[in-house]
């Protein structure tokens, strides 16, 4: 018999397995799976996608941060 057990109380968070940049075998192991996954989805555990899930959010960690506005008119104490 399948039992489910009750996910409503866990909250969702990211779980953190190393530091921000992926090491390149972690690097590796996402390239692996994202074959994987785009070309056999069936193959694919949802253990393993999880683990891809978490090494692709890693890699993208500070990517889209905005970058220090220009200072085109020089500093504010030249004025």
């Amino acid at each position: 018999m399948i039992t489910l057990r009750s996910i409503a109380n866990d909250p969702m968070t990211l779980a953190k397995t190393g530091p921000e940049t992926l090491s390149q075998e972690e690097w590796n192991e996402l390239v692996a799976l994202k074959d994987a996954i785009t070309y056999r989805p069936s193959s694919v555990s949802a253990e393993k996608m999880e683990k891809f899930t978490e090494l692709m959010v890693r890699s993208l960690e500070g990517k889209s941060d905005t970058p220090p506005p220009k200072n085109w008119r020089g500093s504010s104490l030249s004025e």
